[in-house]
């Protein structure tokens, strides 16, 4: 846990890489780019304070940004 109370977790990458290319992307949780798919399990701080479920419907109801 940080000092606020907030669970530190993996982070939540949206990709901005276009398909067929090497995977990178943003996290959604604490904005962090450039992100490939083995960061996913690096601690995020989580500073938008969004919980799994937020996160998760994020990914489900976002327009797709790439081609």
């Amino acid at each position: 846990m940080t000092d606020t109370g907030r669970i530190i977790r993996g982070h939540s990458i949206e990709r901005t890489s276009p398909k067929g290319e090497r995977f990178v992307g943003t996290c959604w949780q604490c904005g962090r780019s450039g992100l490939t798919l083995s960061d996913m399990s690096e601690p995020c701080e989580n500073v938008a304070g969004l919980t799994e479920t937020e996160s998760l419907v994020m990914a489900i109801e976002q327009p797709e940004k790439t081609t």
